[in-house]
């Protein structure tokens, strides 16, 4: 019995040991390794049948004070929304502006969508031919401003002065203040508003449109509008197309810099779903020959993993990518980290430079290689095509520039880009200046 029972534990030990082989073998089998870069292309870079409303915001522009005076100034011009002249029985009050109107980004108790404009202004008081007294006041409108979504996919930023409030107005004048005077303050606000409200109308600030990029079927839209009186900004949530990982979407901004109007902020994922749509367009070559050039047929592949903040310096994105083998024996892949360095140049702009790709890991013929530097130099070229691609790419989506001014022409200049952990965002920061259209 002994003896029988012998060849059947040799032969078990025999198909373990080959099971376990197998394994390993998988991984250079060439099939098996093309049908795994199939599935890994094929979730890449999906689009949705529509715009998401989820509220996560993975893109989101933020304007200054300053900015938004700044687009009120170039859009309303002179036409300050303020009453020019009231009528009080046979007396006419009218009024001049003596400064030029402010916006605060301030917490309106009952608009939480509004901003509050404010502006210092002479009048005088005649009746008939007679000028009765002159003096100086102030006054502060709460605008309600909202955003509007169009047919054509773009937003429009709307200023309501229809709907504005005169929330105070003081007027003093031979000793006379009206400060001191609750009842007579608040009855001028209340002339005042009805005034506004009938001599103005809705004002678009600002229009948004969508990236620029590949063949457009990639949206990014604005959403949402909060006014942040903290931050003294206004923020536009954006929301896109592009099938995103759960968890995807802005944290609570930074306030931004002094002296920045405009800011535009991405969450990494949100570059990486673009990055990999770009793949999907050929726009970034997908597949390369064995001389690194891109090729429909070529026998290597990349597929792009993940970007994220760098830990060291706030100019880094971080990038994961593998290169795939699928043909002519030897197959698998090897996993490549790569830092994308985000910078201005004072002629060229914004600059993607593509830092140095290192193997980190990897299947197959990737898992096996003796010397990792070895495949680096070996695939050198598709690598450097690919990193210039990918490059080109990030700056396109970074440079967005889908923003206009009705009647006006809006002029951009880049201040400053940085990748930041914290906030896990990249913020591209922006000067501007509108100047109306001849």
């Amino acid at each position: 019995m002994l003896h029988r029972a012998a060849p059947i534990v040799a032969a078990t030990s025999i198909a373990l040991l080959l099971s376990a082989c197998r394994g390993d073998d998988r991984e250079f089998d060439c099939s098996y390794q093309a049908e795994r870069f199939a599935e890994a292309a094929e979730k890449e870079g999906v689009l949705l049948d529509a715009v998401a409303d989820v509220g996560t915001y993975p893109m989101a522009m933020m304007i200054s004070e300053d900015g938004i005076n700044r687009l009120l100034g170039g859009v309303v011009g002179d036409e300050i929304p303020f009453a020019s002249e009231m009528q009080l029985g046979p007396t006419q009050v009218k009024f001049t502006p003596t400064s030029t109107p402010t916006i605060d980004v301030a917490s309106v108790p009952t608009c939480a969508q509004c901003v509050l404009f404010s502006l210092d202004f002479k009048f005088g008081v005649v009746q008939g031919e007679d000028g009765l007294t002159a003096g100086l006041g102030d006054a502060f409108l709460a605008i309600p401003i909202r955003l509007d979504a169009r047919e054509d996919g773009t937003a429009v930023l709307v200023a309501e002065y229809q709907n504005a409030t005169v929330s105070k107005m003081d007027i003093s004048a031979n000793g006379f203040d009206s400060e001191n005077h609750e009842a007579i303050s608040g009855a001028l606000a209340l002339l005042a508003t009805d005034i506004v409200r009938e001599q103005y109308g809705e004002t678009e600030l600002l229009v948004i449109g969508s990236l620029d990029i590949g063949g457009n079927d990639v949206r990014a839209l604005a959403r949402d509008l909060f006014v942040v009186p903290d931050l003294d900004a206004i923020v536009l949530g954006m929301e896109t197309n592009l099938e995103l990982p759960a968890g995807t979407g802005l944290d609570q901004p930074e306030a931004l810099p002094e002296g920045t109007p405009m800011g535009i902020l991405f969450d990494p994922q949100m570059i990486l779903a673009v990055a990999q749509r770009m793949i999907v367009e050929g726009e970034i070559p997908r597949r390369y020959d064995e001389d690194g050039n891109a090729s429909d047929d070529g026998i290597y592949g990349v597929t792009l993993d993940a970007m994220a903040p760098g830990t060291v310096n706030d100019d880094r994105l971080d990038t994961t990518f593998r290169v795939w083998r699928t043909d002519e024996g030897y197959c698998g892949y090897a996993i490549a980290e790569m830092p994308l360095i985000l910078s201005l140049d004072s002629d060229a702009g914004l600059k993607v430079n593509p830092g140095d790709a290192n193997v980190v890991g990897g299947e197959g013929s990737g898992r096996l290689a003796a010397d990792r530097e070895e495949l680096i130099q070996k695939n050198q070229g598709l690598i450097d095509n690919f990193k210039a691609s990918l490059a080109e790419q990030v700056g396109l989506t970074l440079n967005y520039r889908s923003i206009g001014v009705e009647g006006s022409s809006i002029f951009f200049e880049p201040l400053d880009i940085s990748v930041t952990q914290s906030t896990n965002s990249v913020n591209f920061f922006l000067d501007f200046v509108v100047a109306a259209n001849e």
